[in-house]
């Protein structure tokens, strides 16, 4: 059963540990929310110094969200799925490394300690296992669905000419000048994209690799007109002056089914999933006595987040 409990009218982040729902013996705290907040929006938690507001809808959705975490929570203890501490402290370590230096600066920002954030965590890895433990029961897509999305989606597997390129990008067009005298003169263009470009890529000699006809930059539609081999003149661009070669073609094409078939798989995969989470957890929203509709549930989140009553308790 959902009990949605005191509401409370302002808009300001909640911070305290007041119950303000519950679902069975399981408790959501206004703490519960601002963690969620922070940790999803942690730019926007402090601006000044001061706590930022929180828009309704934002609350709504986080509530709503937390409802279903605890109900997933709940299905992992009654499937006894389980999460170790060396896999919580192996997740946490992996986050501090990426984060480096900043990680304890990053935590003290979202008001967190080390202990909240591997609770966390850990939560976080017992809902992944028990989705993942449903989802094996999901059947798999077949090859004739794969066909079917294939035959009826053919657009999406065209893939236009496709252009390799090389560039070489210099600050000011008399050393562009010079560079293009030098390529006359029988120098390699690797080498002078080596020596004299300003991007990334001329360490590399100025391979650009493959490029889309239909995402060529504005500069770069020369290219359309050239051969393989063939080196541009001067091209000029917000970031510098351009010098391309064309390096190779590829000719447009339809992806075959077996060439699509794997993303093809994938994109059912993923979607059949989807669909399946939203049914098991409607499903199990139902065996809790919680709304089934998502109206009907915003409705009940509403009631602690608008009514003027602070005192107020609503059963739904």
């Amino acid at each position: 059963m959902l009990f949605v409990l005191s509401c409370g009218k302002d808009t300001q982040i909640f911070t305290k540990d007041k119950v303000i729902a519950k679902v069975d013996d399981t408790q959501i705290t206004e703490r519960d929310l601002a963690r969620y907040y922070r940790t999803l929006v942690p730019s926007s938690w402090e601006k000044n110094g001061h706590k930022a507001s929180v828009p309704l809808d934002l609350k709504k959705s986080l509530l709503e969200r937390l409802i279903e975490d605890k109900l997933l929570l709940m299905q992992a203890a009654k499937l006894d799925v389980t999460v170790s501490d060396e896999e919580v402290d192996r997740l946490y370590a992996g986050i501090a490394k990426d984060y480096g230096k900043d990680f304890e600066v990053y935590l003290k920002k979202l008001h967190l300690t080390p202990k909240e954030w591997k609770s966390a965590l850990r939560q976080d890895l017992l809902i992944d296992k028990v989705i993942k433990r449903h989802m094996r029961t999901v059947q798999d897509v077949t090859r004739e669905e794969i066909e079917t999305y294939y035959k009826g989606h053919l657009d999406e597997f065209k893939i236009p000419i496709q252009y390799r390129m090389a560039q070489i990008v210099v600050p000011t067009r008399s050393l562009a000048e010079q560079i293009l005298d030098k390529l006359k003169k029988g120098d390699k263009f690797k080498e002078l994209a080596k020596r004299f470009s300003i991007f990334p890529e001329g360490k590399q000699g100025g391979d650009l690799g493959y490029w889309r006809e239909d995402r060529l930059p504005e500069e770069f539609e020369i290219v359309r007109q050239m051969r393989v081999g063939e080196t541009s003149g001067i091209l000029h661009s917000p970031y510098g002056y351009h010098i391309v070669k064309l390096t190779g073609i590829k000719e447009a094409k339809v992806l075959s089914l077996r060439e699509a078939g794997p993303k093809i798989a994938m994109k059912l995969r993923q979607e059949r999933r989807e669909k399946e989470k939203i049914r098991w957890l409607e499903e199990l929203k139902k065996k809790t006595g919680i709304p089934t509709t998502k109206d009907a549930l915003a409705e009940a989140v509403k009631h602690y987040l608008e009514c003027p009553n602070i005192e107020d308790r609503k059963k739904v």
